[in-house]
């Protein structure tokens, strides 16, 4: 079990997600986020140059490396929230991303000494190396 004191600032973890199909991206906004963006490949074509995925199935693929190799094993307490989160640029058919998570800050609770909170950075980059999401986000632990 990790906990928050094995965490130290500057950490970097680095992972690469699974590519989207395109069918998987039309599955996933028919449920989800049924805009013409995501479910006609024609006319995102027009506005974006080929289909693209939704931002939140964009979040789902990023953070799907970051939970099963990086928080499996910690004690997670739960997450806080964002930060800050962006979509800089779409993500398309058949790409895979590079993820980026540094470790920017461990904080020690003063109301509650068996947890902190430890804050790290996210950063997603298409194989063209172009960055395409962003996040800062906190994520509570418990302590030793």
């Amino acid at each position: 079990m990790k906990y928050l004191d094995d965490f130290k600032v500057g950490q970097v973890y680095e992972f690469r997600t699974k590519p989207l199909s395109k069918q998987q991206i039309m599955e996933f906004a028919q449920e989800w986020d049924p805009q013409p963006l995501h479910l006609d490949e024609a006319h995102s074509v027009k506005i974006h140059g080929s289909l693209i995925a939704s931002g939140l199935q964009t979040i789902l693929v990023v953070f799907q490396p970051l939970m099963s190799e990086m928080m499996v094993g910690v004690a997670n307490i739960g997450g806080i929230g964002f930060d800050s989160l962006r979509w800089v640029r779409p993500m398309r058919p058949d790409e895979t991303l590079d993820i980026r998570v540094v470790i920017v800050s461990v904080t020690h609770s003063r109301s509650k000494p068996d947890r902190g909170v430890m804050k790290y950075t996210i950063e997603a980059r298409n194989p063209a190396g172009e960055v395409i999401f962003t996040a800062e986000t906190p994520v509570m632990i418990k302590r030793k």
